[in-house]
């Protein structure tokens, strides 16, 4: 059950290649993004099969906290979203591989980009809805 975990786990520990802070991203995000959809899938199915909990569990989504998740979470799909992308072309295109540091470059210079914006918007977004109606 927990194999691809303890896999992930111990070869972050041993692998040393060049790629190496890029796997390890690419799978802790992925982890990441699919404990979300977890939860999220859950805490929709509480408002049909036990209403006070979803009620709770909206509460707690109003949080400062799970504001602060909720960046990490968007960083997080971008990351992977574009790291994947990039792992794809070089699956596709056996051809570029010998330019993987430039598209590790660019996967990285995209993802701030695209991050960028995100973030301001997410923060912006966060701190004017609790400068409005107060933290809880």
């Amino acid at each position: 059950m927990f194999t691809p975990l303890i896999t992930t786990a111990r070869e972050s520990l041993r692998y040393r290649g060049s790629g190496h802070v890029l796997w390890l991203l690419h799978r802790v995000t992925g982890l990441g993004v699919v404990i979300f959809l977890g939860t999220h899938i859950f805490g929709m199915s509480m408002a049909t099969f036990n209403p006070p909990l979803h009620e709770a569990m909206l509460a707690v989504y109003k949080t400062p906290l799970f504001s602060v998740g909720e960046i990490v979470l968007a960083a997080c799909l971008i990351f992977h979203a574009v790291n994947g992308t990039r792992i794809a072309i070089l699956e596709l295109r056996p051809a570029l591989w010998d330019k993987q540091a430039v598209a590790t470059r660019w996967s990285v210079i995209i993802t701030l980009i695209l991050l960028a914006p995100t973030i301001a918007v997410m923060a912006f977004k966060s701190i004017s809805y609790y400068v409005t109606h107060g933290l809880k």
